[in-house]
């Protein structure tokens, strides 16, 4: 063995001896009790993608034979669209199964990305055998994170944990009883949330996507078979670090973009685009005009890479602006604009009012910024409801949508209000069409706007 080696492999071996030894220390989890106290809270995540088949073409006609077509909706599931409807060629459904937990009670559930990825209907299945349609809010390729919402009442949702020590005992649990694996936490890096939690505790397919809980029951992270750690050990993500559970079940922006803006991760493909060092930094998608983040000067498609001396490294370190949201103070974002890093100053109001954050989703989905009309504008208009246009960007240049334009309605919803048009703007789902009825120099018309992601 090489004489430089030699002392790195016996520091690892007895650092990790010295962990097992602080590992006994704590109590030896009652795995029975644990797994009863959290199994409400423990779902199984079912994602569906619809695969065409390539149909050799000297049968392509076949399936719009009437005979091929009543034997095919007797023998096919139930969930299979009905060949030559909405497809050009027949599909069959491909079936991806794994863990999740709720995080929070009104139906927020956190899964793995690979879960989901490219699916076209998400489901949940509850433990008392309840099956919920899914929808997801986010995902986060590089930390195998995905966050589903579903429509429910009250959920039991698992606490979150608040702390987390090394040579802690943990336990990894999934929606299969099978799945269950114990071992101590080997390194927690506090200062690197990128480096996620790091344990001995085997993952696999029966308890990946589901919690990594503490000896109280508590989340601490979530499980992920394909995040890995030298010498066999594994990484977490750390949920409490990554989703604040009550952000997400305010249904409403999270704090960071009450400052005006929103921001998306940087991907590998971006990363290439702008010739940047690594995939890393949070790109700035929209800017709500007048907003705090608006007159700072943020530019749309400026990569954040730092809020005072913290690295982002993606979207959510922007939760770090928290920080300064109660208080009437500045606070200095590294971007990188044309490959130049450049420090933008945000001056903080003790009131977050100051941010017009009823017109956030508006903004964001449809590319507009409205305001109440005046009664002078609905007598002109001769209506008794609608806001006005005072500002655009895409999607709605594209629609040909101008300032000064009246909104009366959406998809045949009669707007009365800024706030009642952003609720609408946030339920739109991305790559959809939806029609706007506006009043422009008195004439009446219905515009098509595609929704933007």
């Amino acid at each position: 063995m090489p004489k430089t080696v030699a002392p790195h492999l016996f520091k690892l071996f007895f650092g990790l001896s010295h962990l097992s030894l602080i590992g006994m220390a704590y109590a030896a989890p009652n795995v029975a009790q644990i797994v009863n106290t959290s199994a409400a809270g423990i779902v199984n995540v079912q994602a569906i993608q619809w695969v065409k088949i390539k149909v050799p073409e000297q049968y392509k006609g076949i399936t719009q034979d009437p005979v091929y077509q009543v034997f095919s909706r007797m023998f096919s599931d139930a969930d299979t669209p009905p060949v030559g409807s909405t497809t050009a060629a027949p599909v069959i459904k491909k079936k991806v199964q794994g863990s999740g937990f709720i995080i929070a009670p009104n139906g927020v559930i956190v899964t793995n990305y690979h879960t989901v990825i490219d699916a076209n209907e998400i489901y949940v299945q509850l433990s008392d055998k309840r099956r919920l349609k899914a929808t997801l809010l986010r995902s986060e390729s590089k930390r195998d994170l995905a966050i589903l919402k579903v429509a429910s009442g009250s959920l039991p949702a698992l606490p979150l944990a608040e702390t987390v020590s090394e040579g802690e005992w943990v336990l990894a649990i999934g929606a299969n009883k099978n799945g269950i694996s114990s071992g101590v936490v080997i390194s927690n890096p506090t200062n690197n949330k990128s480096q996620g939690l790091v344990t001995d505790v085997d993952i696999n397919a029966s308890n990946t996507g589901g919690p990594l809980l503490n000896t109280k029951g508590e989340v601490l992270a979530m499980n992920s078979n394909l995040l890995k750690a030298p010498m066999g050990l594994t990484r977490h993500v750390l949920v409490s670090k990554l989703v604040n559970s009550q952000d997400l079940s305010a249904n409403l922006p999270q704090n960071w973009q009450q400052l005006g803006f929103s921001a998306t991760n940087v991907d590998e493909k971006l990363q290439t685009e702008l010739s940047l060092a690594d995939a890393t930094g949070a790109r700035v998608k929209s800017i709500i005009p007048n907003s705090i983040a608006g007159r700072a000067g943020l530019q749309k498609n400026d990569i954040i890479v730092g809020i005072e001396s913290q690295r982002v490294i993606d979207v959510s370190d922007l939760s770090a602006l928290r920080d300064f949201l109660s208080q009437d103070d500045e606070v200095t974002l590294t971007v990188l604009r044309d490959g130049d890093r450049k420090p933008i100053k945000f001056i903080i109001p003790k009131s977050t009012n100051a941010f017009d954050q009823a017109n956030f989703f508006i903004w964001q989905k449809l590319g507009l910024k409205v305001r109440a009309m005046s009664p002078a504008q609905k007598a002109s208009t001769n209506t008794n409801s609608g806001v006005q246009i005072t500002a655009i960007q895409e999607p709605a240049v594209a629609a040909g949508l101008s300032v000064g334009d009246f909104v009366l309605n959406i998809n045949q919803q009669d707007i009365k209000s800024v706030e009642q048009l952003n609720v609408a703007a946030k339920n739109l789902t991305a790559g959809d069409t939806v029609f706007i009825y506006v009043v422009r120099n008195n004439a009446r018309q219905f515009v098509g706007i595609n929704v933007a992601e």
